[in-house]
Parts: C-alpha cells; sequence; structure tokens
C-alpha cells in the first residue's frame, strides 16, 4: 500500500512538473505597449510634457503614447520600471516605435542607466536619434550597450532607468512611442 501511494505521489508531482514548464522559452518581453491607462502610472509626471493614450500610430496592439513636448530641459518620456523589467540578460535587442508626426526632422535622446546614481554622462547609455517625419524604429544590439564615457558595458541584470527625451527644444513637438521590447535574435 505504501509503495502504491509513493508511486502515486511520484507520478502526481512529475504532472505537475510537465504542466508547469510548456518548453517553451521567452523570446521577449514587453516594457511598454500603452494598451491600458494603468501605464500612465509608470510614468514620472512633470511640467512642459503631456502624455495620453492614441488611437494613432499604434505599431503593437490599439494604442500608442501621444508625448507633446513643450520648451524646456529635458522634456520626454521617464518610466518607473517595473521590478520584472530590470533584468535585460538573456535578450540580445532593445527596440521601439517612435512616429513623428510633422513634416521636419526632430533629435530624441535615448537615455539608459544601470546605476541608481548615474549622474554624471559618462556614467550611463546616452544616443541621439535623427527621427524622421513618418515611422521609426529604434533597435538597440545589447551587446553595444555600453556608458559613453568608459565604453563599460551596462549591467544587463538591472537597469535602472529608461528615458526618451528632447534636448532644449526651442518650440513645441508631438511624437508617439509604442512597443518597447526586449527581444531575442530571430525574435524580431
Amino acid at each position: 500500500m505504501k509503495r502504491a501511494l509513493r508511486h502515486i505521489f511520484f507520478l502526481f508531482l512529475c504532472s505537475v512538473f510537465l504542466i508547469s514548464c510548456d518548453g517553451k522559452e521567452k523570446t521577449a518581453h514587453i516594457l511598454f505597449d500603452f494598451e491600458s491607462d494603468t501605464v500612465l502610472d509608470q510614468l514620472h509626471w512633470k511640467c512642459h510634457v503631456l502624455y495620453s493614450l492614441s488611437d494613432d500610430h499604434a505599431v503593437h496592439g490599439k494604442k500608442s503614447l501621444k508625448m507633446e513636448l513643450f520648451v524646456s530641459a529635458y522634456p520626454g518620456f521617464s518610466p518607473e520600471l517595473r521590478k520584472e523589467d530590470r533584468n535585460w540578460s538573456g535578450y540580445d535587442f532593445f527596440s521601439f516605435h517612435v512616429f513623428n508626426p510633422s513634416e521636419t526632422t526632430i533629435r530624441l535622446v535615448l537615455r539608459i542607466d544601470d546605476q541608481k546614481d548615474a549622474l554624471k554622462h559618462s556614467d550611463r547609455y546616452n544616443r541621439g536619434f535623427q527621427i524622421v517625419p513618418g515611422h521609426n524604429k529604434i533597435i538597440i544590439d545589447l551587446d553595444d550597450l555600453k556608458t559613453s564615457g568608459s565604453d563599460r558595458l551596462m549591467n544587463l541584470e538591472y537597469i535602472y532607468r529608461l528615458m526618451v527625451f528632447m534636448s532644449h527644444p526651442d518650440k513645441p513637438h508631438t511624437v508617439y512611442l509604442d512597443y518597447f521590447l526586449l527581444s531575442k535574435r530571430g525574435a524580431q
């Protein structure tokens, strides 16, 4: 009887293990796709920036983030990364989409910090992008994610801060952001 119970218990444990493991390796992780108002709670709201969810220019789902940037020092997108969004190790690429509705090219800066107090420009990743009118897809190979000053490889196990902003715009601009994604090779 004891042997039969142990055998049944063993089969039960095996079935639980098999059910919990579907054998699929995670090939992508969505950081932001702006499909619900809850993402607005993750944003650091500040003067000179207006955020709203929009039905326009979505590339994933039905919504995008409309970001209105006004004349100021560094207006932009600065979300609070959730704990599950801070570990980028195991992925090969970081990407996001920007729609520029204006007729002129604008410049956006991407900032990524792997330290809470990365106050110096040289202690974090900083890169400017020319955003042409219409749709733009920004793709960063995580093997190339290095600090701006020392070329130190970023600690992908702990990404503390992510920002997309303009530096000292001289007039208001509107952009639409969507589908911030971590992915593996072949999954893009």
